[in-house]
């Protein structure tokens, strides 16, 4: 990325930013204006329709589509209170407009006398709502559309995504930040995920998923030494990412790291050159630029037979997003379907787009857009306006490619694979009797309903109850709305970013059942499991999540069941600090995990470090990323994490580690004088232990006490030590620091007195040197003691070296604990080449 498209990302944002103030601003003055509605929670479900039916009218009216006016909503509501009178805009122009003009085909002269040439939109956006159904002396007076009229008017409205943007520029993708804005972040678990994010995760599991149908076809192409994986072996350079064989230095990059990366670049090389990488799995391993290749693959194809099997393959695949939003994952996987769909077709039939005039290609791509959306793409989410907004975006995707008005009859009804309902409740039985008729489709739909409403113990004849309960669990039968896919075995690909929500049966909207992870008493482990269940057999699947999610001791049976659902999987990890993946301020400040994972396959696990970057190296952030092969066995003692590796070398270390035994066995049962001192809150690069106690008092201040047959010194020598920070920091969440994070750490108490006296030697030292540092400081009316722990980094390196001699760490093993996350915990961010 160039500085100039940062430049352009960071325009976006503002944009973003200030476009929803207004629309925020917007939306309460209609919620406020709305008359003829009694229930709160309608009026708002409404203000939000009306101003989504409002923005999608506006990219029409860019286009010239409502009667070759492009201020036809301003016009006519002007042409109404000069012809008509105030306040009669809503009742009698909008509503025609809606429910007549753009919901139907057929115009009485009437209607076109007074709309003018607009298009029949197909689809559900602007047919009769049941609020609108239920209510039906709704009104709203003109000053209300008045005042959004001029607030939209004052941006400019565009169906492309340029690579340059007016400053007051909007465009469909926008529309996804706003709605995951007024969404309630932290009541519902909604992050907007950036486009670096879904694309990553949709292009991992998509294009793999594609080789490993077409290789189950096709066994012969795909074989080591053919023509396939020999594209990696002519030109390494081609897939292996910029960032990663840059020559010069990365932003930000220190001396150390540009040594790691040029190893790592010239090692990744030979690999290349010698033909070890011969998989499509090896590809997401050493993390290659597997678009291209797969379009190289496909182009290079000297079998049409071979080209035709990639495109009926393609045409079978079934990508979900279970709770999808506002579809952020799902136009990820439409922008990593489309080129594949073009070049396959481009190497059937010879047709290549670049040879076609500018009307024959817009129309070729926009019946391949379309087959996607209908064909390919799936998405079910518990918010009625979610989907709303995601067919919106889609349904806007395709306006983007037409040239004439008459062209928008071509629009599809996508809302039959876009779906309102909760994913965690509802059949996922296959019922094998085929679904024709809607009403079939409705009765069915009525039959599980009740079926599952008495299996909660509601008495169905009561019909307030039932429709109560009905309300609250939005049940969302899959093998009725998705029948042929589950009927055939599930979806090839699932993809997302599930809720993050805990999950408290007495005190939630709707209550689940029969889930082997209830006990994590969240939300994400269910759509995880549920995902399980819907994924085919050879699917493939992948997901960004919390990262306690793999290191923390109340998500032991996502992990236990997560280890036997995916034998397969590739986890990378996210730091919060400096910068985060999720935009958002304080309620976004987590660390996060993306996994990738194969539902068959040998057992392999791959991790990386956990990773931290400056906000301007975002960009760099997916193409440098580098996985490293667990190879060690769980910890029957420690069962709670998925080890945060991103060195082959760890695995040695931290198998001498768990020679040892836990600390716990050394603690005393009640508090005595040798007693250590310690937070359990904050320190996101030290933690910091000591034989006296905090000055201030603190919820989070915490102490625990030994036998005294062991000395008190050596635990806080060894707890401050650069070797516990690193097992602190690839098996816990980086965040807290509970108990069983702390003694479950593995350490056999040292028979050698020269190992005990010089450790406790150093712990005098060191929290001296602590004294010498620290400040008290006034915060509000609390004061705090803050001690600068990497002033004394000197004192913890010999520490470091002590218990190398003690844990059996050779030299190689000991530079790396010594040196590990140095960078952002000694604050050498500005330390580079120069």
């Amino acid at each position: 990325m160039s500085f100039a498209t940062e430049n352009v990302s960071f325009a976006i944002e503002r944009i973003t930013v200030r476009f929803y103030t207004g629309f925020k601003r917007e939306r309460a003055a209609f919620i406020t204006a709305i008359e003829g509605i009694s229930n709160s929670d309608e009026r708002e479900r409404y203000a939000s329709l009306l101003l989504h039916r409002f923005m999608f009218l506006y990219f029409l009216q860019h286009k010239g589509f409502l009667d070759g006016d492009k201020h036809y909503l301003s016009n006519k509501l002007w042409q109404m209170q000069e012809q008509h009178g105030p306040n009669l805009f809503y009742h009698h122009f909008l509503l025609l407009l809606f429910h007549q003009g753009l919901s139907s085909p057929a115009r009485t002269p009437h209607q076109l006398a007074l709309l003018g040439n607009v298009p029949y939109v197909d689809g559900d956006l602007f047919s009769i709502h049941t609020i609108e159904q239920n209510n039906p002396h709704l009104n709203i007076p003109d000053q209300v559309f008045s005042n959004l009229l001029h607030f939209f008017g004052t941006y400019s409205w565009s169906l492309h995504s340029s690579a340059t943007r007016a400053k007051n520029e909007i465009t469909p993708d926008i529309l996804g930040y706003i709605f995951e804005k007024y969404v309630n972040q932290q009541q519902m678990g909604a992050y907007y995920t950036k486009e670096d994010v879904t694309e990553y995760i949709a292009k991992n599991t998509i294009i793999p998923y594609l080789f490993d149908r077409v290789a189950q076809r096709c066994p012969q192409a795909f074989q080591q030494q053919g023509a396939i994986w020999s594209l990696l072996q002519a030109d390494p350079d081609r897939y292996i990412y910029t960032a990663v064989r840059q020559l010069d230095y990365l932003s930000h990059e220190t001396r150390s790291e540009y040594r790691v990366r040029r190893h790592y670049y010239t090692n990744l090389r030979v690999k290349l050159l010698s033909g070890h990488i011969h998989s499509i799995d090896d590809v997401i391993t050493y993390n290659l630029d597997i678009c291209r290749f797969a379009q190289d693959v496909i182009n290079s194809l000297s079998s049409i037979e071979l080209a035709r099997t990639f495109y009926e393959e393609l045409q079978q695949i079934t990508v979900l997003d279970p709770t999808c939003g506002s579809g952020a994952f799902l136009f990820a996987a439409l922008n990593i379907l489309e080129p594949l769909y073009r070049t396959c077709l481009a190497r059937i039939d010879g047709y290549a787009a670049q040879e076609t005039g500018g009307r024959e290609q817009a129309h070729r791509r926009y019946h391949l857009l379309k087959s996607i959306i209908v064909s390919n793409l799936y998405g079910v989410d518990i918010m009625e306006e979610a989907i709303e907004i995601c067919k919106l975006r889609f349904l806007l995707k395709l306006v983007t490619e037409i040239d004439s008005v008459h062209d928008l009859e071509l629009l599809p009804a996508i809302g039959c694979n876009i779906h309102v309902g909760n994913a965690l409740i509802g059949s996922i039985v296959p019922i094998q009797s085929a679904i024709v008729e809607k009403d079939q489709q409705f009765a069915m739909e009525g039959q599980l309903h009740r079926r599952l409403a008495v299996s909660y113990g509601i008495d169905i004849t009561d019909a307030q109850a039932y429709a109560t309960w009905l309300v609250r669990h939005k049940p969302f039968h899959w093998s009725i709305h998705y029948a042929t896919i589950i009927n055939k075995g599930g979806f090839s690909v699932i993809i997302g970013n599930p809720p993050y929500v805990e999950y408290k049966p007495q005190a939630f909207p709707y209550q689940l059942h029969e889930f082997t992870t209830l006990s994590c008493s969240n939300l994400y482990p269910y759509v995880i499991e549920r995902s399980r269940q819907l994924l085919a057999r050879d699917g493939r699947h992948g997901m960004i999540l919390p990262l306690a999610a793999f290191a923390t001791r109340n998500m032991l049976p996502l992990l236990a069941s997560f280890q036997r659902w995916f034998p397969t999987s590739w986890q990378s990890f996210y730091h919060f600090r400096p910068s985060m993946l999720f935009s958002g301020g304080k309620v976004a400040s987590i660390p996060t995990a993306i996994y990738l994972a194969k539902a068959t396959g040998p057992e392999r696990r791959f991790s990386t470090h956990i990773n931290k970057w400056f906000s301007e190296q975002r960009h760099l952030l997916f193409p440098t990323l580098k996985y490293c092969e667990i190879t060690i066995a769980s910890d029957n003692l420690n069962l709670h994490y998925f080890p945060k590796f991103g060195h082959v070398i760890e695995n040695s270390i931290m198998e001498k580690v768990r020679c040892h035994e836990p600390v716990v066995r050394y603690l005393a049962q009640t508090t005595n004088h040798n007693t250590m001192y310690y937070r359990s809150a904050g320190g996101l690069y030290w933690k910091v232990f000591t034989n006296f106690p905090w000055p201030y008092h603190t919820t989070s201040n915490k102490q625990c006490s030994f036998h005294t047959t062991y000395q008190r010194d050596v635990f806080v020598a060894l707890f401050n030590s650069s070797l516990f920070w690193w097992y602190y920091t690839v098996t816990f969440d980086t965040f807290n620091l509970k108990d069983y994070m702390l003694f479950g750490f593995r350490y056999t108490y040292p028979d050698d007195q020269s190992i005990v006296n010089a450790l406790a030697a150093l712990c005098n030292t060191l929290m001296n040197d602590f004294y010498a540092h620290a400040r008290h400081l006034t915060r509000g009316r609390t004061g705090s003691y803050t001690i600068y722990a990497k002033k004394s980094k000197a004192i913890i390196d010999e520490i470091d070296d002590v218990l190398a001699y003690h844990y059996g760490l050779n030299d190689e093993e000991l530079d790396f604990i010594v040196h590990y996350d140095i960078k952002y915990r000694l604050g050498l961010t500005h330390t580079m080449h120069h």
